[in-house]
């Protein structure tokens, strides 16, 4: 069972990214053949809501699809859905023709650097509402939000699409043996409760020191499993990941400058500046712009 500070490191990165979703008016939108998308920071989902379907992906056998099941497609691989185990044909009738219904879109992130969490989940991630019987009350109620054309709500469904994304990466920390990057480190207590820390407080004057003493391991063995499980050392995954944080405040104009500044940790607006335009290639007022 993943632990709360799991959850909360997705959700705050969840967060971070600004995750939106947008959903396809009717099944055909995003088509029954060849589906996919070239967007980077884009993650398409399928939420099967009455009925039952295949999915065809290369290099796998044909995966059957019942009511409930959510498929997460994070490099947005090439797929097609079919109302029978042959569906590449088209001859055969589409899940539409065939009575079922699906939900379908895409979770988008917004921004423009590489995204942790799509990267470290496989290219094909399917839980099964059969197995995750708390997560099947979110899905019906996303499915019913997304149907309703004439009042659903873009909030809501942007909220229900957050829960959604987490619990599925949850169900995946939890069942799957095979984790890389981000739920590789979640994986393992020691630094995670060190990335824990950093995502709670990214305001603190952390040093190696304290951040070791928190994993219970030397300096030197923290040091080479941080930068083993994450990718980067400690200080510069603190730095980035302050700028994925004040990306997210200066969203929200009520924020200014230098408070965002001063809540994460930097002793002047100037410093701020130009932390902010050496890790994000533009500066605080640019992206406010965009």
């Amino acid at each position: 069972m993943p632990s709360p500070f799991q959850g909360g490191v997705i959700r705050e990165l969840l967060n971070a990214c600004r995750l939106s979703v947008t959903v396809y008016p009717q099944m055909s939108a995003c088509g029954s053949r060849n589906l996919g998308a070239s967007a980077a920071q884009r993650c398409i989902f399928h939420l099967v809501g009455r009925g039952s379907c295949w999915m065809q992906v290369p290099r796998r056998p044909p995966v059957r699809l019942e009511t409930g099941d959510l498929v997460l497609l994070p490099r947005n691989a090439w797929h097609d859905l079919g109302a029978s185990p042959s569906a590449a044909s088209p001859a055969l009738q589409s899940p539409e023709e065939a009575g079922v219904s699906i939900t379908c879109g895409y979770f988008e992130f917004g921004e423009t650097r590489a995204n942790p969490i799509l990267e470290a989940l496989p290219d094909l991630l399917i839980v099964r509402a059969r197995e995750q019987p708390h997560m099947k009350r979110i899905a019906d109620l996303f499915g019913m939000e997304a149907g309703n054309r004439q009042a659903g709500d873009p909030v809501v469904l942007d909220k229900l699409a957050e829960l959604l994304f987490v619990l599925a990466v949850r169900a995946h920390l939890e069942s799957s043996e095979a984790k890389r990057g981000l739920l590789a480190v979640l994986a393992d207590p020691r630094v995670g409760r060190a990335l824990g820390a950093i995502h709670r407080e990214p305001g603190r004057n952390w040093h190696i020191d304290a951040l070791a003493a928190l994993a219970g391991m030397s300096r030197s063995a923290f040091l080479a499993a941080f930068s083993k499980r994450v990718g980067v050392p400690p200080m510069q995954y603190l730095a980035e990941w302050r700028m994925r944080r004040a990306a997210a405040l200066l969203g929200d104009r009520r924020n200014s400058v230098g408070s965002v500044a001063s809540r994460l940790g930097y002793r002047s607006e100037a410093a701020f500046r130009r932390a902010f335009r050496r890790l994000q290639g533009v500066g605080p007022g640019a992206l406010r712009r965009c």
